[in-house]
Formats: C-alpha cells, sequence, structure tokens
C-alpha cells in the first residue's frame, strides 16, 4: 500500500476522509514525519473557476466569490525540511487525491519519519509538489491572490493534532502568508 506525504490541508485526517469517502483509522496515519530539502511556502494559486464543483462565497457579504485562491506548496530548500504527516492509502485512493490536487505533480519523495514505524525511519512516499504554471500564477497575482482563513486554520487544526511539540514547530515554520489577503471564503457544493 502506498504512502502520501501531506505538509498542509492533506495533514487533516477529516479532510483526507471527506476526500476519500472513508474512515482513515489510526494504524494508518496521521505519522509525523518531513521531508528533507524541502520548505512549505504559499506559492501555488489557481483560479476558483478550475474546480466547478464547488462555489465560493464571501463571508463578508453572502455574495459569490470568484478569483485566485493560494494554497500552500513546497520548493527546494538547502538547509530546511518540509514538515508534514504520513498516510497510508489504497492505490485506488490514488484517483481520488489527484483529483483533489490538481494543481500539483505526485511526485516520490523519501520523507523522515519523528518517530520509527515498522522499524524504519524513512518511507518512500507521494507528494504533491505545485506545478509550474501555478506557481507562476502564484506570482503573478500577488496581493490580488486570497487564502481562504478556513483553509489556514482547517492546517492548524491538523497539526495540533500532531501534539505539542510538532505544532509549535508547525507554528514557527509557517510561512508569512504576505503578499496574499487572507479571506473568510466559504466553499459549498455547487447546486
Amino acid at each position: 500500500m502506498p504512502w502520501v506525504f501531506g505538509y498542509g490541508s492533506l495533514v487533516d485526517r477529516e479532510s483526507l476522509q471527506a476526500s476519500l469517502g472513508r474512515p482513515v483509522n489510526a494504524d494508518d496515519g496521521p505519522f509525523p514525519a518531513r521531508l528533507p530539502r524541502y520548505q512549505r511556502s504559499w506559492n501555488l494559486a489557481a483560479h476558483s473557476s478550475r474546480r466547478p464543483e464547488f462555489v465560493l462565497v464571501s463571508a463578508e457579504d453572502g455574495r459569490q466569490w470568484s478569483g485566485d485562491v493560494v494554497f500552500l506548496g513546497i520548493e527546494p530548500s538547502t538547509d530546511s525540511s518540509a514538515l508534514g504527516a504520513l498516510y497510508r492509502i489504497c492505490e485506488a485512493d490514488l484517483a481520488i487525491l489527484d483529483h483533489r490536487e490538481l494543481s500539483y505533480d505526485r511526485l516520490v519523495r523519501t520523507v523522515e519519519l519523528e518517530r520509527p514505524l515498522h522499524g524504519q525511519d524513512r518511507l518512500d512516499a507521494f507528494v504533491y509538489i505545485p506545478k509550474s504554471a501555478a506557481q507562476d500564477n502564484a506570482a503573478r497575482v500577488g496581493s490580488e491572490g486570497v487564502i481562504m482563513a478556513r483553509y489556514i486554520r482547517l492546517v492548524d487544526r491538523a497539526f495540533r493534532a500532531l501534539g505539542p511539540r510538532i505544532y509549535n514547530e508547525h507554528a514557527a515554520t509557517m510561512p508569512d502568508t504576505h503578499p496574499f489577503t487572507v479571506r473568510e471564503i466559504i466553499r459549498e457544493p455547487a447546486s
């Protein structure tokens, strides 16, 4: 069974379960881990129209919102490691995750576990890395790009669930949201 490494919303068990449409039990994760030579970055932006199955609504005025949404990605770094978590998934889950992470490329990388698992302290895992077009879009949109506040809260909740030491490291290494705008945007299923 394959492993997937998440460093943003994929760290959150509830978010993963909602995407997969099935429970993820504790034997399958999350297991705190890190990806050497990478760091988290707000380096992915995709226009809301790319996900027609959802409607985005501004919590400020209740109107439908359209624009570029910015998410966490990772980028190479010589002196850092991206903190995250590993989950064991099924082969069939990969198609679901590929759709969820459609602005990312799925690559295999060696991930270091915080605590050995089945006698191993390193595992090869699938990692979603922002596609170059999505990175270029993030650089282009600048302050017009919006980070959903609910996304930040979800990532925060996910790392908090991994324990105080991991959470504190997450908080200390969470990238600054500048130049993007953080807004209360609600995601609803399209009718």
